[in-house]
């Protein structure tokens, strides 16, 4: 049996999909005890503050990419660990900058999401591709979040509550 899908929204599933695991992100780093936000858990592992500063330098960046924009971005990672060392800061700018995204992807026409660009990663990819990338940098991240949770002793499931 084949079945053809037609009238797939892709822009709409992958800004729904940025605000889900948003959400989901937030739960998670709201899980977090406020005097562990900012703690290093050993070795080379970056601590929670740095880890939501490295999402949202990259919905920045990848924000500004779908507009056509250019972005330094990447350069202001560093300051913004710094200013989420409040987490409610780095709550709200997450907040922001995922919405920021989820809007630029809806209102992108086809030549916008088709052109194909570097990413500060030296990876050349079509715009949409690395908006998807974006996307799932989020989830990624709240990957990290809750192993975070899993070492401070919390295996809750915070984003399904």
């Amino acid at each position: 049996m084949s079945t053809t899908v037609q009238g797939v929204d892709a822009r709409a599933y992958l800004a729904g999909w940025l605000q889900m695991v948003t959400g989901m992100t937030i739960a998670d780093i709201n899980a977090i005890p406020d005097d562990k936000w900012t703690a290093p858990h050993g070795g080379c592992a970056r601590t929670a503050n740095a880890l939501l500063a490295d999402t949202v330098t990259n919905l920045l960046w990848t924000t500004a990419t779908v507009k056509g924009e250019e972005s330094d971005a990447y350069n202001g990672m560093d300051a913004l660990a710094e200013k989420f060392a409040d987490k409610a800061a780095g709550v709200a700018a997450f907040a922001e900058a995922s919405a920021g995204l989820a809007a630029a992807i809806t209102a992108a026409d086809d030549e916008a999401l088709n052109r194909t660009v570097m990413a500060p990663w030296q990876m050349p990819a079509p715009v949409f591709t690395l908006a998807t990338i974006s996307v799932n940098h989020v989830w990624y991240h709240d990957g990290q979040f809750n192993y975070i949770q899993g070492l401070l002793g919390d295996g809750e499931v915070h984003w399904m509550a």
